[in-house]
Order: structure tokens, then C-alpha cells, then sequence
């Protein structure tokens, strides 16, 4: 159902996930939301017999491969680690990537250790990819990634920083078998190597180079062992290659224009060519490749996805998938060496959160496991696309979750959260946010605005929050609340505003900032020092790292004084708050310190506000460990339920 109403600058377009709302719905248990999702990664095997999956079971983190001809699972647990994504090498052995935050002798300070490990499904045996490898750089992250299959069977090529210090390591290619996991160098590279690519088979293609020092970016081609520079660019950051166009004649990069994202290619002769995928006035968030990284499609931003695909079968897979499922959202995952079996993830509110297959020739469905399982489908609540006018005129969109019980225009005005999302180059979108469905299914109206600055809407509305920090981005988030109060959906008086990452920052800017707006705060692994956050950066990075040019023109458009950044830091003017602060933050995160909760603490006590820091220890950023997942939304619950609890 879609409503249009137009009341002073508001404008409405509503997209009701429900047919009706609920008068009465189940309400489950905190841990349904709290817990991790069942299954967090999937990939179909290269025959379709099998699914692999990343499943966290209450006790922790296990691979489980589901059989779908009948067979018995096969389990590997996961111990101490935290596993990202898994993938197939072929139908017998399966890659599973994890993460570990780590600290060396010598390096300052915590990383996010990464590795790659096989299982071989016969034999059930496990081993870590680079194991035991000879000079391997103590301290790198994204240790682990797979750039293609090798010259050999049962080898993949990994690339690795090899050697002493950050300025020697080179980032060579090695070559690992399966069944004797100890990289071999293939190809050395060098230390401004940033990335390398591959043919089908297994010869290297290219490598991108960055010179930091002389902001230099260098795509090189390698032939007869010897390497020819085809393309050089100065730029303060670098930018990325996608993959291999499917000819294997070049890289292929996205390209801005007037009318959106399109793919183009860097031919290895030096030329430009393309649109391989032309504009359609969206952003492309991502692209999909095999393997060996070749190009086979891309996936549009926006709050429902949508593609575009090379491989037509792929296409027609999902243009089936999309007729079955209309209303859904649906991310494609991956697939077959022939295409005929298609595995999707889908939101689709009359199944839940589920991962099925699609099997073209016969256009047959086959649900294999639910996400949220302990979540039945009439509690999830409804899911609505607003637009509102900010102060300046520019269009802001956001995502509205709402009780299940949430009439619009008939409802009482409601107790509402403001639910920024962290970046702040991210958007939200119908997708199953585990804080906003708990919030809503427990009587909040939950606004989650893609203010200016988010990614999704254009490089132009990206760039509309360059030096906006507690500036137009937080005048979005205002200009949100005070246009669905006038609207009469918002109870002026109970909204309280909750974020995590750079909403946790938009969380404390709204405190000090705007101090009448908000009942209660809630900020989680929040910035609230930016001369702080920069100078770790500088000291982390080097002053002149393309990372602390990026975060200066993001943070300030380049004007990064300590003046301007001491001017929309909230620690400096903890004396505006006057609603209760709940501060949560891991002990882990490798992003923003936990010093940065400290500091916004200590200048609350000081000024004389009410203030609580939760610590969760060995907890990262990106809050992935089920125990203080669940630690970070019980301190919630009980946090609103004593400042702004929902009138039964």
C-alpha cells in the first residue's frame, strides 16, 4: 500500500511491509534480537549439492555444510574467532575467512588480525591458509584474502606483506596449496603494492601501486616477468579496481556521472572503454565476479537493491526470484559453475529472513535455513520510506520501523528513537536491523534517516556533508523529528536518540547540541573528541597518510584546525546536556578507541550530568560477539525503561 501526504514540507511515501498492521502481535525475547543472526554467510558449492554456512549457535561460532541431496551436515566449531565469511575452493573443500583482535611486541596498539582457513569435507580436517610461512609481517591486517585460484590444482594465490618493518614489507603474491597450506612466493610485489589480479589460469594479469609520499597510483601490467606501467594517476586517495573484465583484456573500475554509477574498463593497452555496465541514475554498492575476480554484474544502491547482471542467466534467475518475492528484499549471493542453482538471501514478511535456492530450469524455490528463527514472522514489525525537507530545502529519505500495531494516521502521536546510522558513508534501507526491530516490536517508532553525507543517493548528496559534522548532517536528524511530530506521528516529548559509530558521535552531538530534543542518549563506540580521533590517526597512520587526508576533508572539508574540530566536538560542551547519557563501548575496538567514551564520561561527571559507561570487554566496533551483543541490548532496554519507558 502507498500513501502520499503532503503536510507543510513534509512528504510522505509510505511502503507498508504488512497488509495490515497488528492489534496484537507475540512480543520474543530479548535474546531473539540480542543473539547474533542463526546464519551470518552462506555460499552455494560449485555443483549445488551443498550450502555452507557461518552459524552461531548459542555456545559460539560453528561452519556447518548443509547437505541438499539428504546427507548429514558436516560441523567444524570455531574457537576464539570470529568468522566473517565462507566460500567453496570446489565441492570437497571449503574456505571460511575470521578475525581476531591481536596486538604484537613492537607495534603500537590493538589490529584486526585476519586469516583464511580450509576444510576439507572428507576428512573434516582444518588448516589455516599462510600457516608457518616464512617472513610473514607480524602486524597486517587482512591477512587472508584470495585473489585467485593458481596454475596448479588445489592452489590459491593470496597476497601478503613479506619482510621487517611497515616501509620494507613488500606485498608479494604467494602461491598455497590446500593439503600444504605454506605460501611460496609467486610473484614478488613491492611495499606500495596495493592489490594484484589474475587470469583463469592462475597468470598474474596486473597490480595497482600507491606511492603515498608523491600521492602516485600506478596500474601495471606483467608480461615475460617483467612489469609495464599502462596507467599512472596523482591522487590523495586511491581509488579501487572491481576485477577483471570478462574478456580479460582489462580492470574494470566505477565511474561517476551526471546520471549515476557506471562500470568501465582500463584496457591493458592503456585505453579507456566502456560503460561495460551502463548508468540507470543509481550508485553501484557492489560488484559481483567468480572466483578470479572476473566481472559478472553489479548490485545498485538504494533502499530496495536492485541489479544488473552480464551473465544473463544470472539476471533472468533474479528477475524470476524478484516476481516470486514482490515487496521483498532480496540480495543475490551466489551460485553454480553453471548458473542453473542461484542462492538468495530474502526479508520477505510472509517467511522472515531466509536464505532459499532458485533453480532456473525448473523455477523450483527451496527454502534452506531462516536467519531469525525465534522471531516469527507477525512480529516483525512494518517498514516505511519517508521523505522530509531539511532546513536548507535539499530532500532527506529515511527508513520508519514501527510497532505492529502503528496505524499511520489513526495511531497516537508515539514515543520514537533516532537511530543514525555509523559511516557516515552508509544508508540505511529495508533490511532487518536488529536494534530497530527490537525497538519497534517493544512500542518505539524508529527513525533511521539517510541524512546528507550518507552513500546510496548520488555523489552529490555524499558530498553535501564534507565538514558537516554536528553541523547540516545533525540539522537532518532535527529536521526529521520536528516534521514527523508536526505530522502527528512522534510524541514530542519521548524521543530519544541511540547511534553507534558516527551515530554514536551524532548521539552525543544531539545531547549538547540540541539538549531539547532529546529525552534520553544512547551512544555506542561514539567519536566525541575529533582532535583526539585525528591525532591517533596521525600517530597510527603518519601525518601525510592518504587515511588522515581522507578523515580531514570528511570531518572538516580540509579545515581539520584544532579550532574548527574543538567547535563540534561534543567532550567540549558536556555542560549543554541535559538528558541522561549511556555510553557503550569494547575494550577491543581497533576503529574508535575506548578512550573516547572515557573522555566524553569524565567531561559529564565534571559538568555535573547524569552518566553511565558500560565497558564490554573483548568486544570490537562492530559489536560481533554474541555475548555482549546481547550485554549492549539488555543496558538499552533497562536504559529506556527508566527514562522513557512505553505507556502500556
Amino acid at each position: 500500500m502507498r500513501t502520499t501526504i503532503l503536510a507543510s514540507l513534509l512528504l510522505f511515501v509510505f511502503t507498508i511491509s504488512h497488509a495490515s498492521a497488528q492489534s496484537d502481535y507475540p512480543q520474543p525475547p530479548l535474546e531473539a534480537y540480542g543473539a547474533l543472526p542463526q546464519i551470518s554467510d552462506a555460499e552455494i558449492s560449485p555443483d549445488g549439492s551443498k550450502v555452507a554456512t557461518i552459524v552461531n549457535f548459542e555456545g559460539g561460532t560453528r561452519v556447518v555444510v548443509f547437505d541438499l541431496e539428504g546427507g548429514a551436515p558436516v560441523q567444524i566449531g570455531v574457537k576464539n574467532i570470529k568468522a566473517d565469511s565462507v566460500s567453496f575452493y570446489d565441492n570437497e573443500n571449503v574456505i571460511f575467512r575470521a578475525r581476531k583482535t591481536e596486538t604484537t611486541f613492537g607495534y603500537r596498539g590493538e589490529f584486526e588480525y585476519s586469516g583464511a582457513f580450509v576444510i576439507n569435507l572428507e576428512s573434516t580436517e582444518t588448516q589455516q591458509l599462510l600457516r608457518r610461512t616464512e617472513n610473514l609481517h607480524p602486524a597486517q591486517s587482512g591477512l587472508g584474502e584470495i585473489v585467485g585460484r593458481g596454475p596448479n590444482a588445489g592452489e590459491v594465490l593470496m597476497p601478503a606483506y613479506v619482510g621487517g618493518g611497515v616501509s620494507e614489507a613488500r606485498y608479494d603474491l604467494l602461491r598455497v596449496e590446500l593439503d600444504y597450506p605454506r605460501g611460496r612466493r609467486f610473484v614478488p610485489g613491492s611495499a606500495d603494492t596495493k592489490d594484484w589480479f589474475v587470469n583463469d589460469d592462475g597468470e598474474v594479469l596486473a597490480r595497482v601501486r600507491y606511492d603515498n609520499s608523491k600521492n602516485r597510483l600506478r596500474v601495471q601490467t606483467y608480461e615475460s616477468r617483467k612489469w609495464t606501467t599502462i596507467f599512472t594517476a596523482e591522487t590523495e586517495i586511491p581509488w579501487l579496481y572491481q576485477g577483471v573484465t570478462p574478456d580479460e583484456s582489462g580492470l574494470v573500475y566505477i565511474s561517476e556521472t551526471d546520471d549515476g554509477h557506471q562500470l568501465m574498463s582500463l584496457r591493458f593497452d592503456g585505453s579507456q572503454d566502456g560503460p561495460i555496465v551502463p548508468p540507470n541514475g543509481r550508485e553501484i554498492e557492489a560488484v559481483y565476479s567468480d572466483n578470479n575476480r572476473k566481472v559478472l554484474g553489479v548490485r545498485y544502491a538504494g533502499v530496495d537493491p536492485d541489479y544488473a547482471f552480464l551473465d544473463p542467466s544470472l539476471q533472468e534467475s533474479f528477475d524470476a526470484v524478484s516476481e516470486a518475492f514482490q515487496g521483498a528484499t532480496i540480495y543475490l549471493d551466489s551460485w553454480t559453475d553453471d548458473r542453473e542453482t542461484v542462492l538468495y538471501q530474502v526479508l520477505d514478511f510472509s517467511l522472515g529472513d531466509v536464505w532459499i535456492t532458485h533453480h532456473a530450469p525448473t523455477n523450483e524455490l527451496s527454502l534452506v535455513a531462516k536467519s531469525r528463527p525465534d522471531i516469527p514472522v507477525e512480529a516483525i514489525a512494518p517498514m516505511m520510506s519517508i521523505e522530509y525537507r531539511g532546513q536548507d530545502d535539499l530532500t532527506i529519505q529515511a527508513i520508519l520501523t514501527v510497532p505492529p500495531n502503528f496505524r499511520p494516521g489513526e495511531s497516537a502521536p508515539s514515543p520514537a528513537i533516532m537511530l543514525p546510522h555509523g559511516g557516515p558513508a552508509a544508508y540505511d534501507r529495508f533490511d532487518f536491523d536488529w536494534m530497530a526491530q527490537f525497538f519497534a516490536n517493544r512500542g518505539y517508532l524508529v527513525i533511521q534517516p539517510n541524512f546528507r553525507g550518507s552513500t546510496g543517493f548520488g555523489e552529490a548528496f555524499q558530498d553535501a556533508g564534507r565538514g558537516e559534522w554536528g553541523g547540516k548532517m545533525q540539522d537532518d536528524l532535527t529536521d526529521g523529528v520536528n516534521a514527523l511530530v508536526k505530522a502527528g506521528y512522534v510524541d514530542a516529548e519521548n524521543v530519544c536518540i541511540i547511534g553507534a559509530s558516527y551515530g554514536g558521535y551524532a548521539a552525543l552531538a544531539g545531547a549538547v547540541f540540541t539538549p531539547d530534543l532529546y529525552k534520553c542518549v544512547i551512544a555506542i563506540a561514539p567519536v566525541s573528541d575529533l582532535n583526539r580521533m585525528l591525532s591517533d590517526g596521525k600517530r597510527r597512520y603518519g601525518s601525510n597518510h592518504w587515511v588522515v587526508s581522507y578523515w580531514e576533508d570528511i570531518l572538516a572539508e580540509g579545515d581539520a584546525r584544532r579550532k574548527k574540530l574543538r567547535s563540534i566536538s561534543p567532550v567540549n560542551f558536556a555542560e549543554n546536556a541535559t538528558a541522561p547519557v549511556l555510553l557503550i563501548h569494547g575494550d577491543d575496538d581497533t576503529v574508535v578507541p575506548y578512550a573516547q567514551s572515557t573522555r566524553m564520561r569524565n567531561a559529564l561527571k565534571h559538568a555535573d550530568k547524569e552518566v553511565e559507561l558500560i565497558k564490554l570487554k573483548g568486544e570490537d566496533h562492530w559489536l560481533s560477539v554474541a555475548d555482549t551483543r546481547m550485554q549492549t541490548l539488555r543496558a538499552m532496554e533497562q536504559f529506556l525503561d527508566t527514562h522513557m519507558p512505553v505507556a502500556n
